[in-house]
């Protein structure tokens, strides 16, 4: 038989190979190996630089200080920061006097509010309190209110109580005794003493809006909720006594400065007056 009669035979077997477990563990392929092997090239290349700029000399030192440069690109948001915060210290003096401008017109606004439009307000709630009835009584009231008078209008009642109150007691109180029992005393007693009432001047402050706020959301809150307070008038007395007391310490406040101010020592003024 020719070798073109015998068959040809296709081997269909596949060699499948396997990957040994110590190579897998301690071969290339090992991370802390490939560590230490770029630990030695730095050291390596470390070396080779050091030996290639030779050894370090005043002329060297002399010639890197007069020719390095001086390049701030890579940290460009720190330096916009800091121009940034320069730019702001600057701006310092213009806004607080801004600031100031604006709490003077504040409290001058405050001021003149209750002089000039609280008086109004009230004139136009005690006619409400007056007409209101009689309208409902006739069938003549147009808007429907729960009450008579609005929480705006009872607020405004409020003030004016209170203000009228305060007033007619601070006409009992002798300023002229009250000048010379201050300008009796001695230096160190009346800077002492200016010092409480400041401190006091500052209880007073962030305590008194409180109990002004209380008063008002007592006298306006809705009736059919459950009754969780003193009532109107133990919060109007105690806004009366709060206010009253507040007016006497800063009448104290403006007589020690009186005093300061006409005292032959000037130096009792100007220890007053670094104080704040």
């Amino acid at each position: 038989m020719s070798t073109e009669d015998k068959p040809i035979s296709f081997s269909s077997e596949k060699k499948i190979r396997f990957t040994p477990v110590t190579k897998i563990l301690y071969g290339n392929d090992n991370k802390i190996e490939d560590l230490l092997k770029n630990d030695k090239c730095d050291v390596q290349t470390d070396e080779t630089d050091s030996s290639k700029r030779g050894h370090a000399s005043l002329f060297s030192f002399l010639q890197v200080e007069l020719t390095r440069g001086y390049v701030l690109e890579h940290d460009e948001e720190r330096y916009s920061a800091k121009r940034e915060k320069v730019y702001s210290f600057m701006k310092i003096p213009r806004e607080v006097e801004k600031f100031m401008s604006y709490g003077f017109m504040q409290c001058t606004d405050s001021f003149l509010f209750v002089y000039t439009f609280l008086p109004i307000r009230v004139v136009l709630a005690l006619f409400a309190l007056i007409t209101r009835p009689i309208a409902k009584c006739f069938g003549l009231r147009q808007k429907h209110y729960k009450t008579i008078l609005t929480p705006a209008e009872v607020c405004d009642l409020l003030k004016a109580t209170i203000l009228i109150t305060c007033s007619a007691l601070m006409f009992y109180l002798d300023t002229n005794m009250l000048y010379h029992m201050i300008k009796s005393q001695s230096v160190i007693k009346l800077y002492i003493f200016y010092n409480m009432l400041e401190v006091g001047d500052r209880l007073f402050s962030a305590f008194g809006q409180d109990t002004i706020d209380a008063l008002f959301w007592t006298a306006t809150e809705p009736r059919d909720r459950r009754r969780e307070h003193f009532g109107v008038i133990p919060h109007l007395i105690f806004a009366i006594v709060y206010v009253y007391l507040h007016s006497f310490l800063v009448l104290l406040q403006a007589t020690t400065l009186n005093v300061a101010i006409n005292s032959n020592n000037k130096a009792l003024l100007t220890i007053m007056m670094s104080n704040n």
